[in-house]
């Protein structure tokens, strides 16, 4: 059983962190991009050996390879870019996400819980609209502010959870 002390530290130490980063969002993000860059080449290096080791599976690790290398070099080769594009997915993913949520919504209309997955929904749909229609200019500060706000948020509930009083398990 962990310490509720040292939990609450290091709770404290990531929302000290969270608030810390989301001053800095564009450096967050670009450091997202150059971090996804190294591990999609370190993959494409990875599956390149597995090319000369595995006999049946040489085509697939070959061009797992390639595109993994491929990849890795745009996003640290272009990582301006390569945050415009990964905040149009963003964008793109939370408005298709909303629109099947409000689906869902509809088609459950009658049943416990059709309000929330409406809310759900709409802040899916607003924060796509959001994204996009600020779309490029967003993506100079949206990774690296999400990242920073799920820090945050994590942060205080492992705070929130430290500060629990136990009762029987082990809470942390």
């Amino acid at each position: 059983m962990g310490s509720p002390w040292l939990a609450a530290l290091l709770a404290v130490l990531e929302l000290v962190l969270g608030f810390a980063m989301l001053s800095f969002p564009y450096l967050l993000g670009a450091s997202t991009v150059w971090v996804a860059g190294f591990v999609f080449v370190i993959m494409g290096l990875l599956h390149l050996v597995h090319v000369f080791t595995r006999a049946g599976e040489r085509l697939w690790s070959l061009i797992s390879a390639v595109v993994f290398l491929v990849l890795g070099a745009i996003l640290l080769l272009m990582p301006v870019a390569s945050m415009v594009a990964m905040t149009l997915v963003i964008g793109v993913a939370l408005l298709s996400g909303g629109v099947l949520r409000l689906i869902m919504a509809f088609s459950l209309m009658r049943k416990s819980g059709s309000a929330w997955r409406f809310f759900n929904a709409v802040i899916s749909l607003v924060l796509g609209g959001m994204v996009l229609w600020t779309w490029p200019e967003s993506s100079f500060w949206l990774i690296g502010t999400v990242i920073a706000v799920e820090m945050i948020f994590s942060g205080w509930a492992l705070l929130f959870l430290a500060l629990t009083p136990a009762r029987g398990i082990d809470r942390c």
